[in-house]
Formats: structure tokens, C-alpha cells, sequence
């Protein structure tokens, strides 16, 4: 079976390789290819002399984020064994680096080659590799477990599009699964979908989501008057994030201002594309409404030139850095949290949550559905099917600011309640290497 996954990703190679230089020659896999063949600088090699270091992958922004109190506990707990933290992404790198300092070497995945993987693991040698919720690449995992490196998958999930893909190839997917010594799954649904697909029981164990246990930030008053600042907004503005937002999303949540405003010109809206990249394909969306927008990097520069013809109305902010949303959230009235409303799997709603806002998300969570679940059960978070909902469940919540406070304390509830999942892992881990 590895032989045909093998054949199969070099023929995929051969006819992407165009798109693949293209994307290479315009800067997309630029930076880090070397790593990602498996090669390392002499700094790295020389730094990891003698050394086995704890080897966590976190594939992109959210696993980066989920990662963090998790590293810095491990940094705590073992203060004498290297960390090496690798991404996928160029932006989980660069949160990476500004968010996560314990880390020794932050570095890029290797390529599910088998020659790229056996270069990396014989150059970083770790003591033990931890992959954060469920990545699992064939290649990477059989020659870790040939060289006798025990697998951790921590706040492993397997959604249940995830799973009916899986049990199309369930026969190589047990042989990829043998090469994991242990499945830390977030629910018990998680840990059964993991097992039928034939992760050894013994294996598999229910932690929680550790989530739950991020070191959320917080934001004091003082901070909070700088944000809005910076942004140009008021103290007694209503002020409505729309954060990670993918494409169809935007121009909801536009209709969404313009309808708002009629009743409430203090309304202000912010949109937060999850890739930074579509920021200029936001900017068009709103300009073709009609609309004023300006970036937060214009505003930090004090370089906005209002665009001709323009409306009247203050212009929608865009947020166009990395790694500022989390605590940007807690300057907001309300909040929706995007990749819910298309058929994207959602994102974290946890994050506007902690700062005690009213979440609303959309029926596409499947991503975070226990997450979904427990803010809907404990009256949290409000959860949408259209464009028309969010409409009148924002109208909703301006005209009710008793409602709007007591969904906050709910979600902010949910937090506390469900903490514990850190602690659990780090035992788990711990178990591991010492054995």
C-alpha cells in the first residue's frame, strides 16, 4: 500500500510540478523549501549535536495556537530538552515566532517524501514527535516508527467528512495509524472514528479539547482605549467584528452594515480575512457596494486617502496583519466568526468568547462541532443558517444589550468549565518519555 501512496504522489508531483514552480518562482513555497526537502542550516545542525529534542507539528495558524500552552508547559516541565516546533504554512510561521518564544528551532515540515523525511529525522533525532490534531502523513509516520520515535497525536479529531474519506482506504490507514503510539482524542466520537479506523484501542484515549486552555490574553481598559484609537473609532460606537472570514462570507456581512446603519449610524464594521492575501479581493467587494474602506495599516501610518465619490458613511476597517485578531476581539459589541456560513468547517469561537461578546457563527462547524455544540446548548453562542439571520440576530442583540451581556458570561462560562485537557496530555506525554 505505501508502494501505490508512493507511485500516487510522485505521478501528483509530475502534474502539478508547473503550478508548483509557478507557486515557487512567485515566493508561495519560497521560503523554507530547503527545510522542507529536508535540509537544515549549521545552525540548526549544530545546535541539535547530541541532543533528542521534543518534536511538535502544528500544521498552521489554529494548531500554532492550540500548540502554545502546550509548549510553554513542556518548556517548563523539561527546561533541558530542545523543542523544535515545524509548520506547514508561511503564516503559522510567522505566528510561530511572534507568539511562541520557548521554541528552540522553528522550522518548516518536511515534504511526505520518503527520502525528505529520513533526512529530517535523522538530523533532528527526537526523543519523541507530537503532531497536533491529526496530521498524519504516511511517509513521515513509517520511517519515525522504523527509527523507534514514539507518535503522539494530541487533541487528535476526526471529523465525519474526515472519516467516511478515511474508510475509502481504510486498509492503508490502519497501517499508517499502527506507526502512532498514542491518539489523545478531544471526544469520545473522535476516539471511536480513530479506532474503526483501526488505531490500536489501547492507544486511544479522551482528553478534551485543549482549546479550552489556551493562555487567552487579557485585554485591560487602558489597551482597549488604544485599539480603538488606532482605529479610529469611538468609545460610543457599536462596533461589529467579522472575523476569519472566507469568500462569500464578505459580502454578507457588507449587506449586513449597510442594512444595520439605517437604524444605527454609530454602527462600525470590521472584517478579518482569514488570509491575509484576500485583503485587496475584500477591499474590491466593498468598493463595488459603494463603500469606504480603509486598512489598519493605513490607519497606524495615518496614510488613508479616501477614494473619490466614495460614501459618506466612516469606511469599513479591514484587518490586514497577522496575529492581531484574537485580542482585537475584545473591543467588539458582537462578533461572527467566519469559514461557518460556506461549507468551510468554521473556525475558533472561543477566542471572542473569553472576552465575554456575543458569538454568532454559522451551521458549517464541522470543524469545531463540539465546540458549536456546547456554546449552543449553554446559550453562548448563537448559531445562523443565512445572511437573513444574521441580519436579525445582530438587529436583535442592539436592541437588547441585557441579552447581548447575558450570552457573553455564557460563552465565557463554557471556557471555565471544559479547562483540564492541557494537564491531561502533559501526563500522557510525560509517560512517554520516560518510558
Amino acid at each position: 500500500m505505501y508502494f501505490l501512496y508512493n507511485f500516487i504522489l510522485t505521478v501528483s508531483i509530475i502534474f502539478v510540478l508547473p503550478w508548483w514552480l509557478f507557486s515557487l518562482f512567485k515566493g508561495k513555497y519560497r521560503k523554507g523549501f530547503w527545510q522542507r526537502m529536508g535540509y537544515y542550516s549549521d545552525e540548526i545542525k549544530n545546535g541539535l549535536i547530541n541532543q533528542s529534542p521534543i518534536w511538535i507539528h502544528a500544521v498552521s495558524v489554529g494548531e500554532v495556537i492550540a500548540s502554545t500552552s502546550l509548549i510553554k508547559s513542556l518548556r517548563k516541565e523539561y527546561p533541558d530538552i530542545k523543542i523544535i516546533l515545524s509548520t506547514v504554512t508561511d503564516t503559522g510561521q510567522q505566528i510561530a515566532k511572534e507568539r511562541i518564544k520557548e521554541a528552540d528551532y522553528i522550522i518548516y515540515f518536511p515534504f511526505d517524501f520518503s527520502w525528505s523525511v529520513k533526512r529530517a529525522l535523522n538530523t533532528i533525532n527526537p526523543i519523541i514527535c507530537i503532531i497536533m490534531e491529526t496530521e498524519l502523513w504516511p511517509n513521515f509516520l513509517k520511517e519515525a516508527n522504523k527509527k523507534a520515535i514514539p507518535v503522539a497525536v494530541i487533541n487528535g479529531r476526526i471529523s465525519e467528512r474526515s472519516f467516511k474519506r478515511y474508510r475509502m482506504i481504510s486498509l492503508f490507514m490502519k497501517s499508517v495509524l499502527e506507526s502512532v503510539r498514542l491518539f489523545s482524542m478531544q471526544t469520545e466520537d473522535d476516539a471511536k472514528r480513530i479506532v474503526a479506523l483501526g488505531a490500536d484501542k489501547r492507544n486511544v484515549n479522551v482528553s478534551g479539547n485543549i482549546k479550552y486552555d489556551n493562555e487567552f490574553k487579557d485585554i485591560e481598559e487602558e489597551k482597549g482605549k488604544e485599539i480603538k484609537n488606532t482605529l479610529e473609532v469611538n468609545n460610543s460606537d457599536r462596533i461589529f467584528i467579522a472575523g476569519s472570514t472566507h469568500p462569500g462570507e464578505e459580502e454578507m456581512v457588507v449587506k449586513l452594515y449597510s442594512n444595520i446603519l439605517k437604524n444605527y449610524p454609530d454602527f462600525r464594521l470590521v472584517i478579518a480575512p482569514r488570509h491575509i492575501d484576500r485583503v485587496g479581493e475584500v477591499e474590491e467587494i466593498v468598493k463595488k457596494m459603494g463603500l469606504d474602506t480603509v486598512r489598519k495599516t493605513e490607519l497606524l501610518k495615518g496614510s488613508r486617502v479616501k477614494d473619490q465619490g466614495s460614501s459618506n458613511t466612516k469606511p469599513i476597517i479591514i484587518l490586514d496583519t497577522i496575529g492581531e485578531l484574537s485580542f482585537m476581539y475584545s473591543i467588539a459589541d458582537i462578533v461572527f466568526v467566519g469559514g461557518s456560513l460556506i461549507p468551510h468547517g468554521g473556525q475558533n469561537i472561543l477566542e471572542p468568547a473569553f472576552y465575554k461578546k456575543p458569538v454568532i457563527f454559522g451551521k458549517y462547524m464541522m470543524n469545531f462541532q463540539e465546540i458549536a455544540k456546547e456554546m449552543i446548548l449553554s446559550g453562548g453562542g448563537i448559531q445562523i443558517n443565512n445572511e437573513e439571520d444574521l441580519i436579525r440576530e445582530v438587529g436583535g442583540l442592539l436592541n437588547n444589550k441585557k441579552k447581548m451581556i447575558e450570552i457573553g458570561e455564557k460563552g465565557y462560562q463554557v471556557i471555565m468549565k471544559n479547562r483540564g485537557a492541557l494537564q491531561k496530555n502533559l501526563e500522557l506525554i510525560g509517560e512517554m518519555i520516560k518510558k
